[in-house]
Formats: structure tokens, C-alpha cells, sequence
């Protein structure tokens, strides 16, 4: 029988460290001076004193300055915090704690994956490596959409790759990760979709079954989406007399069209350059290994994607990161952590690529050879130096 990826004592140990993680977030009353941050803990504080019935509907509580209905985004983030506030971990603190255990699940999740399509050893160098890129500082604990989003999304893929080849068990966890993403950052699922699509497409795991099997996991998702949707419609308006939806999507996508061709394409040529920078900077050094292999293989690069065992691998990767910034550089409306799956989607791929080509990461693989411990143990660490000496080093740029 082989060898779980992760093992129970493993796991025991990600747990101790998370305990740990947690319960100095907890005890040290950590706070962030991140400003989208900030607001999302202050209303799952508020929400916290709020009855259960009423969470759906939080208000913005005078946060920047706004008291009315909070509609930038659905509730599903604030949720879980406000329910750990009436089990009495204070709410705003209960939110980093929600931000770290998504940061935690997407390491383990993206381990899982990369141990599929290549092998174990470079799915435990990614879960290490990956917490030292300057987007995970960044983001290290932080009340914000993007960890949990990301983990949907990777859960997402390893649940249509169980879909295909083990059972339809998982298409239920299909639904659940699509309904809760929906409930979390509402339109942002789109990315989460294309994802399962170029993931059913390209099947990079090589694993025997019928592509239908994850198509119809996604189709069922979709109609268990629009259920939740419409009753969560329902419930805001028993609670507000008004519907969510509706005045959301305006909010949305109301504000993402250019004013002329002239000022639109100097718009989105401003944008295109400032993904670029970011899927470039933020997943360094990972990146630079991509730009390694792309520039050596400049002459062949297709013949050699087609003839590589993780040739469709690497063709998901680039397709799915092609297709967040060609989905998003147009809109008017821009933020670096739009693009937060494509940055990890390079660092991932960029990980792998420096364990195979780069001597003195070669060298160091007792580190992650046959055990997950040290990235248990390097992310522990990572978050104690967040809450010691973080808020006295300059935000990474």
C-alpha cells in the first residue's frame, strides 16, 4: 500500500502548529493596520454581537465612515468568525484565526496536487517553499477574501480528480466549494470555474475515468450555486425587506467599463502592466525558475510541453494564469489581489521547476524529502515572526 502524502502523525503536527498559531493570534489580541482587513474583523466583531438571524445582513457600523447595508461583498467571510465570537473567541480575532487555517489548507491542498502530477518530494517542497514568497508575507495573517478563495479553488480541482477516477462521492464536495465560494466573494466564482474547466479539459493528473464524471460534478454544483443563491436571497430579504443579489452585481459591475477607446486601451495597457509586475514580483524567487526554463526553452518550448510528462501541467498553469489577467486587465477596476490564484499558480509551477534545475535546492531536500514536518515547523515560525516583528518591517512592494 503506498504511502499517504500526508501521514496521521503529520497531520497531528500541522494541528499543534495551527493550535499554536491560533492561540497566540488569540492571546496577543492581534490586529492588522491592513485597511480591507480592518473592516471585514470589524464587522464579524459586530456581527459577533448580532443574533445568528441577523448575519446575513451586516451593516458597515460606521467602519470608513459608512453605516448602511454592507453589499460590497456576500457575508459567507464573516460568518464563521461571528460564529466563534458566541463561542467566545473574540470575533475580530477569530477572523485572522479563519485567514491563517485557509492559508494553512491551500499549502496542504496544493501539496496534495503537486504530489499527483509530479511526485510526493516536490509536493512537500512546494507546501515549504511557498511560504516564502512575497505574497505570503503579504498576506500572512490577514482577514481578507483571498486565502479562503484559493482554498475553494484547490479543493475544487482535488475534488474532480477524485470525481474521476475514485467516486461520485466528491462531486459533493464539488458543490460545497462552489456554494461556499459564491457565498464568500459572489462573482469572483468565475475564476474558481474557469479552473474546474481547464482542470476537466486538460485532466494534468492523467487519471484514468470518463470526463463526464467531473462535468456533471460541475453542472450539479452549478444548480446547488443557484439554490444557494436564491435562498440566500430569501433570508436577506426576511431581514432587510430587500434582495442582496441584484443591488451586488450593480455594485460590481456597474463601475468596470472605460470612458473612450483612447482612455480605455491607455487604461487597460496600465493594468496589463501592472499584473504583469505582480505575477512576476510577488511569487519570487519561484518566478525567476519559470523565466529560467522559458528563456532555455525558447526555441521548442511547444514541442517540449507536448513531449514532458507534465506537459499538460504546465499548459493548465499557463492558461489558467492567462486567463485571470486577460479576464481582469480591461476592467476599470484593479487591485493586486485579484490576482492572488494566479500568483501561487506561478509560484507553484516555479517551486517545481527550481527543485528539478537549481543545485542548492537540490541540496536541501532532506528538508522535505520524506516529510511535511519542516513546513509544519517554518510556518509556525513564520507566523510568531508575523505577530513579533511584523508590524515593524515595511510592507513588501
Amino acid at each position: 500500500m503506498d504511502r499517504p502524502f500526508l501521514t496521521p502523525r503529520e497531520l497531528l503536527v500541522w494541528a499543534a502548529c495551527f493550535l499554536a498559531g491560533g492561540s497566540l493570534i488569540v492571546l496577543t489580541g492581534f490586529t492588522s493596520l491592513d485597511p480591507d482587513s480592518a473592516l471585514y474583523v470589524g464587522i464579524s466583531g459586530k456581527l459577533a454581537g448580532e443574533p445568528p438571524s441577523r448575519w446575513i445582513a451586516p451593516l458597515w457600523w460606521g467602519f470608513w465612515g459608512w453605516t448602511h447595508l454592507f453589499r460590497e461583498h456576500p457575508a459567507g467571510l464573516m460568518m464563521l468568525p461571528a460564529t466563534l465570537g458566541k463561542l467566545g473567541i473574540p470575533g475580530v480575532q477569530a477572523a485572522y484565526v479563519q485567514g491563517v487555517a485557509a492559508q494553512m489548507g491551500v499549502l496542504m491542498l496544493i501539496g496534495v496536487l503537486v504530489s499527483r502530477v509530479t511526485r510526493a518530494a516536490e509536493g512537500r517542497a512546494a507546501m515549504l517553499f511557498l511560504q516564502v514568497m512575497p505574497v505570503a508575507f503579504i498576506f500572512r495573517v490577514r482577514s481578507n477574501h483571498e486565502y479562503p478563495m484559493l482554498f475553494w479553488l484547490v479543493l475544487t480541482l482535488v475534488a474532480l480528480d477524485n470525481v474521476r477516477h475514485r467516486s461520485w462521492l466528491w462531486a459533493a464536495v464539488v458543490a460545497l466549494a462552489i456554494s461556499a465560494a459564491l457565498v464568500i466573494k459572489g462573482v469572483f466564482v468565475v475564476l474558481i470555474l474557469i479552473a474546474a474547466g481547464l482542470w476537466i479539459l486538460l485532466n494534468p493528473t492523467r487519471r484514468t475515468g470518463s470526463m463526464t464524471r467531473p462535468i456533471v460534478a460541475v453542472a450539479l454544483a452549478l444548480v446547488a450555486a443557484a439554490l444557494v443563491a436564491w435562498g440566500y436571497d430569501l433570508w436577506y430579504f426576511k431581514v432587510t425587506g430587500e434582495t442582496f443579489w441584484a443591488p451586488y452585481l450593480r455594485r460590481q459591475l456597474g463601475p468596470v467599463t472605460v470612458a473612450s477607446p483612447t482612455t480605455g486601451a491607455l487604461t487597460a495597457l496600465h493594468h496589463l502592466g501592472f499584473y504583469v509586475l505582480r505575477i512576476v514580483w510577488h511569487p519570487a524567487p519561484w518566478s525567476a525558475a519559470v523565466l529560467m526554463a522559458a528563456w532555455h526553452y525558447r526555441g521548442r518550448l511547444v514541442a517540449t510541453v507536448r513531449s514532458a510528462a507534465e506537459g499538460r501541467t504546465v499548459l493548465f498553469c499557463g492558461l489558467f494564469v492567462l486567463a485571470v489577467i486577460g479576464l481582469l486587465f480591461p476592467l476599470s477596476r484593479f487591485a493586486e489581489r485579484y490576482a492572488f490564484s494566479a500568483t501561487y499558480t506561478v509560484g507553484t509551477i516555479g517551486v517545481v521547476l527550481a527543485c528539478r534545475n537549481w543545485k542548492p535546492i537540490q541540496r536541501m531536500d532532506r528538508w522535505w524529502a520524506s516529510s511535511s514536518t519542516a513546513a509544519a515547523v517554518l510556518w509556525l515560525i513564520l507566523i510568531v515572526l508575523r505577530l513579533v516583528v511584523g508590524p515593524m518591517l515595511p510592507r513588501l512592494q
